[in-house]
């Protein structure tokens, strides 16, 4: 009977940490951050579960079977858990809608809505506080002669099942169900337990259940010593103290092990679970031993110190683990396997840096109730012992995550609370033991030791800044020593934020919790003089000029302005060089990233003295409900969606609540990158703004950045480019290279009629409640993958869409642009040098470059073997390098073809005598450049069985998607599917390929044939 009690257990503790798992994330969606959820999650449900506790633990003693009731309690979670996401959608839809636009400019605004927030949760918190003291009272009247194994492997049980739950939810059930059905699997797991408890009850009856039998006493030499009326009060007040250090500890550890592991959802459950299994681990060790010491207090007390003790001790351990992870990153392959190789290994050092502390910490709850019960106290302390145990931690989650944290920071917050428990060890010690001088003076010994090591652990052990801040999980080393100085460092209350100046690269960056979110060069900073050097873009200040610049250029009209995400404060900063923005609200949920961006001034100096600005500290869908105004310009430019709680700045949801907020004709950009993730992710957050915006383009800011830039009307209105010529801007951008409109327009990347074929039936956008950018996000960052056909659709020779919708893009005419790095407005400044006057070309050759001075001179060398005598020895070769060339001139082009070029090519082709698939490939080339489809649809025709056969006149993929295209642009739909049947398999690749999907979605479209 008790293994089955102990198997209902495992399933009961998995289901209640995945309601904790999924409640954070429900909760996230609503206060506006994991870190904050995290923390209102575990006040709620430690503070419901310490209510339900003392609430059942006064009657459980007059219940004829507690494990009848237990039944019932288990039964109740599971009907609630049905009815939850309904429940949600329902409350928060009414607050924003009806509660938050009534409190506008309110102080009780988040006191209201985290008042809501414990309201969803409280009841099934409560129910949950109830199951531990009436399982355990149930099977103890059943098996009283061993209190002690029973107690601490119920406890084992449920937390063995806790830490599996934690996994369970965020490594499966959430990518198969999401977060309505992965609560819903742990309402029928209660369901599960409810059934199976039930049951129990009936085929192992209590003979005799009015009353619960008495546990025979074995009063201690301890108990003795101090006396039965005031061991309860003592133990109590223990169980209280050992949890409050305890979840001091486990806010400590989540955040310094976020700057080792990285912030990610992944990351936080790993911590989680391996903290859960601590427990567990010390309470399955207990389970015998507690039933035979004679002196459990004294245990009590030298577990409690060395738990205190351990704590201490792990900080080296952690410091090491910055190590550790670099040695892992570079052992492990950057495939899946080498992912979940890694995911393992990073457990391994959560556990290395939490179980000696809380392998202890399982210990004394199950050692505390068996040595109450054990002096008379009754089943009653069951309930009291878990209450104020539970009502511990919340008052340590309340003081480490809200007040502490921030006050003292990491180091001196887990050293709090390693005094704490070590202080709660001497304690025991001093008052249990007997007055005999030997006793009394190891207890003395006890409190210098004590207060000695807190001193040498604070003295020693140091916490460098620029070792925090390193991001090794991302970048797979710790800096060099001197390579970095730390210029800010703060534990705030959701983040460590850190800025550092990169001395080598003479690079600011500022960074949360290791990762970076800005970054400036330092000339930024210097006054511009008469001789000074003008600079091209380069790095994160691409996109922090070019993404709000981008934006405003589509409303240049904008009055009301708001940026999510403070950053480097650069594009509020930009915004405001506008003349005609009369205000504008910066949003930001971290007030350390305020503090931090303080060091980019005065580059940024606008968001601070402006009086237009305004900074708010707040969640962005919290602060638009309560704001109650429309908006001409909403930016958005959060950091990377695989940090956790981020990514739902990028869903469906959060896109239909911004568009209530902005004016008829207003803008909305939104950032996204396209480093450290796939085609997939990004095509599925393209997907949720295909949902909700009628109209929409897409840029490219950097080499791997990408700025969508969207409306609420039926049409995105053309960008007036002039916005980056107003006085003030010119100004901030005096050591830059010009922007000029041509530049400007080669940033595009494509627009909703060209992505509509695909994102119209996409059906797996992003969103809060099937969170996929969240769920795979750090495996496609672990991997270093990127999203590469979106990068090549703005930078590919032939852009496949342009010709549906008439696009043409003209040759470059500006050899020298300001975002080079941008790869089409770098091919087009290309272009315009190879097709500049040779004198012209050969007087600037020192200063290009050295990828310029390589094509010049490919471009010289193609021009004398143009004037050859003889034809080449090998004509494959020959047309390889014609095509490269021309590639390099035309590249970024659309529409247009540098008909000189092909007239040099063909005449050459025709005075030697060329074979006639030379000439083909050649004709190919023209037809798709210029958009002669008959001419590409006829050498497509002469071409397929030399591409079929892998005689490389021309690439598979160029025939692919250069045939396809010209062929249902000629309507004919038959030849289309034919091209793609045959060549299809020759270039499908692993996984999902945008290019690829998206010219799928182009036949299956416009050609009848498919059955669209």
């Amino acid at each position: 009977m008790r293994l089955i009690a102990y198997i209902i257990f495992i399933i009961s503790g998995a289901a209640g940490l995945i309601y904790e798992s999924i409640w954070a994330r429900y909760l996230g969606l609503f206060v506006g951050h994991t870190a904050y959820s995290q923390v209102l999650v575990l006040t709620i449900f430690l503070g419901g579960m310490a209510l339900g506790a003392m609430l059942i633990g006064q009657r459980s003693s007059k219940l004829r079977d507690p494990l009848r009731g237990y039944a019932f309690v288990e039964l109740a979670l599971a009907v609630i858990a049905l009815v939850f996401h309904g429940l949600f959608l329902n409350v928060t839809s009414f607050a924003y809608d009806t509660i938050f636009p009534a409190m506008t400019g309110s102080a009780m605004l988040t006191v209201v809505k985290w008042s809501i927030a414990g309201a969803l949760i409280l009841p099934q918190a409560i129910l949950l506080g109830m199951t531990f003291p009436l399982m355990v009272a149930g099977v103890l009247r059943r098996f009283p002669a061993t209190p002690g194994q029973v107690i601490s492997l119920l406890y084992f049980t449920n937390s063995l099942g806790a830490a599996g739950g934690v996994l369970l939810a965020g490594f499966y059930l959430l990518k198969l169900s999401g977060l309505p059905g992965t609560i819903i699997f742990a309402g029928l797991l209660n369901l599960t337990a409810a059934l199976a408890s039930y049951l129990l009850t009936h085929r192992f009856p209590l003979a005799e259940a009015t009353r619960p039998p008495a546990l025979e006493p074995k009063v201690t030499h301890s108990v003795e010593t101090m006396g039965p009326k005031r061991l309860l009060p003592f133990l109590l007040t223990v169980s209280f103290g050992t949890a409050l250090a305890s979840f001091i500890y486990e806010i400590s550890w989540l955040r310094m092990l976020s700057l080792v592991l990285g912030s990610a959802t992944h990351s936080f459950e790993l911590m989680l679970s391996a903290f859960i299994l601590g427990l567990a681990l010390g309470a399955f060790w207990v389970r015998k031993r507690s039933d035979q010491w004679t002196r459990p207090l004294r245990a009590l007390g030298i577990v409690q110190w060395i738990m205190g003790f351990t704590a201490l001790v792990t900080l080296p351990v952690y410091i090491a683990s910055f190590g550790w992870t670099a040695e892992l990153l570079g052992t492990f392959a950057k495939t899946g396997g080498g992912y979940a190789g890694f995911t393992l290994s990073r457990y391994i050092i959560c556990l290395a840096v939490m179980l000696p502390s809380t392998f202890c910490a399982g210990i004394t709850l199950p050692l505390i109730t068996r040595t109450l019960l054990a002096a008379g106290s009754g089943e009653g302390a069951i309930g009291k012992v878990y209450g104020f145990n539970t009502l511990g931690s919340i008052i340590g989650v309340i003081i480490a995550g809200l007040v502490a944290l921030p006050l003292i920071g990491l180091k001196a917050l887990l050293i709090m609370g390693a005094s704490l428990d070590m202080a709660l060890g001497v304690w025991i010690l001093f008052v249990t033991v007997d007055r005999s001088r030997v006793a009394l003076r190891f207890a003395y010994a006890a409190i210098a030791v004590t207060v000695f090591v807190a001193g040498v652990a604070a003295v020693t052990q140091r916490f460098d800044p620029t070792l925090l801040a390193s991001g090794v999980f991302r970048r797979g080393t710790v800096f060099e020593p001197g390579a970095v100085e730390s210029v800010f460092h703060e534990d705030g209350r959701t983040a460590t934020v850190s800025v550092l100046n990169m001395l080598e690269e003479n690079v600011l960056t500022i960074a949360t919790n290791g990762k970076p979110d800005a970054s400036l060069y330092r000339f930024w900073f210097e006054a511009c003089g008469d001789s000074i050097s003008k600079q091209p873009l380069a790095g994160d200040a691409s996109t922090q000029t070019l993404a709000p610049l981008i934006t405003l250029a589509h409303r240049p009209d904008a009055r009301i302005a708001a940026v999510i995400g403070q950053g480097s404060g650069m594009s509020s900063h930009f915004l405001l060089a506008s003349p005609t923005i009369e205000e504008l609200v910066t949003i930001e949920i971290e007030p350390a990233m305020i503090r931090g961006s303080r060091e980019f001034y005065p580059a940024n100096r606008r968001v601070f003295d402006d009086p237009r600005s305004r900074i708010v500290i707040e969640d962005a869908k919290t602060y638009f409900a309560a704001a109650g105004r429309k908006y001409d310009l909403i930016f958005s430019e959060p950091s990377n969606p695989w940090v956790s709680g981020v990514a739902s700045l990028f869903t469906t949801e959060f896109y239909q609540h911004i568009s209530r907020y902005m004016s008829d004709d207003g803008v909305f950009g939104q950032w996204l990158h396209l480093y450290e993730i796939d085609d997939a992710l990004v095509s599925s957050i393209m997907a949720a703004i295909h949902e909700n915006f009628p109209a929409y383009e897409m840029f490219l800011t950097d080499a791997n950045d990408m700025l969508v830039v969207a409306t609420k009307a039926e049409r995105l209105s053309q960008p007036d480019w002039s916005v980056a010529e107003s006085p003030e801007l010119l100004k901030d951008l005096c050591s830059i290279v010009p922007l000029t409109p041509e530049a400007f327009e080669g940033t595009r990347v494509s627009h909703r009629a060209a992505m509509a074929p695909l994102l119209d039936d996409w059906g797996g956008a992003n969103s809060d409640f099937f969170p996929v950018v969240d769920l795979f996000a750090e495996r496609t960052r672990y991997m270093g993958l990127a999203a590469t056909g979106f990068i090549n659709l703005a930078l590919n020779r032939f852009d496949f869409t342009a010709p549906f919708f008439d696009r043409r893009s003209p040759l470059g005419t500006e050899p020298v642009v300001a975002m080079p790095l941008i790869p089409r407005v770098g091919a087009r400044a290309l272009s315009a040098t190879l097709r500049a006057p040779r004198g012209a070309v050969t007087e600037n050759l020192d200063n290009m470059p050295i990828d310029y001075r390589g094509a010049v001179f490919r471009m010289e060398q193609w021009q004398k073997a143009l004037r050859a005598d003889n034809g080449p020895s090998d004509w494959k070769i020959w047309v390889a390098r014609a095509l490269a060339l021309e590639a390099e001139i035309g590249a970024g082009t659309s529409g247009v073809a540098d008909e000189a070029v092909f007239s040099d090519i063909t005449e050459f082709l025709d005075r030697h005598d060329a074979p006639e698939l030379a000439r083909e490939a050649i004709a190919f080339r023209h037809g798709i450049a210029a958009w002669d489809f008959e001419e590409a649809s006829r050498a497509t025709d002469v071409l397929m069985q030399s591409v079929l056969d892998s005689e490389g006149w021309i690439f598979p993929d160029e025939a692919l998607f250069g045939g396809v295209v010209a062929k249902l642009r000629l309507r004919d739909f038959e030849g289309a599917t034919s091209v793609w049947e045959q060549l299809g398999p020759l270039v499908r690749r692993n996984g999902f390929d945008l290019r690829l999907e998206l010219l799928k979605s182009y036949l299956d479209v416009f050609n009848p044939a498919q059955g669209s």
